[in-house]
């Protein structure tokens, strides 16, 4: 199978050498700027580069990795040129402004929205890995016209890759989660560092000041789009994150011990039973 990977960054790049090191199709690959392609042919990362007029008419699937606000108009613009009936899929993080907008088009292929759930707080072609996505979760998230034997496909070519899990729900529901697992940490780790104190915790931190703030070294420009194109279900958990915090700050200004404890024994109830 040809499989044309779309955007060779952190994501994009680090497809390429998953799909490389476990499958045996053909990858070919292009980047917006020609040099990282041919780097990526170079290196082993793909088997074939080249102008989009010849790459796309050849892909059973095409995986595009852009920000959120360039996957439409991208695929729109080149819909042409896709394969017909093939696979066209994405990688972002969000999936319902995408897949909505997407269902809409009399395509000729089908656009089945994707999530492989990995990344790092670096970003680029030189900081991809072909083991990211080990343990990994792939969440595909095919809208209504999609026949069952596409994402049926797309989740095999998953597991085929090496992820440890693939889900299966709707654009609505991995946007609404993704809210929760994902996002909102994002928002509190850099709402933590905010803090007049940060610049000063070297002798004073240990591996609870690691934990909260590590994502906090964040890819602003693509979270920026990513935090408002899921802009309800985001604002919903920072709403209840904030209604908690200030449940904890009552507690604490009023020196009531036994709601205080009754909090954090919750808080500890919840984390043993979910994991």
């Amino acid at each position: 199978m040809n499989i044309l990977v779309c955007g060779l960054g952190l994501i994009g790049a680090s497809l390429a050498k998953t799909l490389k090191k476990n499958t045996k199709h053909h990858i070919m690959g292009w980047n917006r700027t020609d040099s990282v392609a041919k780097r990526a042919l170079s290196d082993g990362v793909i088997d074939e580069t080249g102008e989009l007029e010849e790459l796309m008419p050849k892909a059973d699937v095409t995986i595009v990795n852009f920000y959120p606000e360039a996957i439409v108009p991208f695929i729109k613009e080149h819909k042409d040129l896709f394969k017909k009936n093939s696979i066209v899929t994405d990688s972002c993080g969000i999936k319902t402004k995408i897949c909505r907008a997407l269902e809409k088009e009399d395509f000729d292929f089908y656009f089945v929205g994707a999530h492989p759930m990995a990344g790092r707080e670096v970003s680029g072609y030189d900081n991809s890995l072909d083991t990211l996505f080990d343990n990994a979760s792939f969440i595909c998230t095919p809208t209504d016209n999609i026949p069952r034997y596409i994402s049926d496909a797309l989740v095999g070519l998953a597991q085929e890759m090496g992820f440890a899990r693939t889900v299966v729900t709707t654009p609505e529901h991995h946007d609404e989660m993704i809210a929760f697992t994902s996002q909102i940490a994002h928002v509190l780790a850099c709402s933590y560092v905010l803090s007049p104190l940060a610049p000063y915790h070297a002798g004073y931190s240990a591996g609870s000041y690691r934990d909260v703030s590590r994502v906090a070294r964040i890819n602003a420009d693509m979270w920026t789009e990513l935090f408002i194109d899921n802009k309800e279900p985001l604002v919903r958990e920072i709403d209840d994150l904030v209604s908690n915090l200030m449940k904890f700050k009552y507690c604490i200004v009023n020196e009531d011990e036994n709601q205080l404890r009754d909090l954090m024994k919750k808080g500890n109830k919840i984390k043993e039973e979910i994991g």
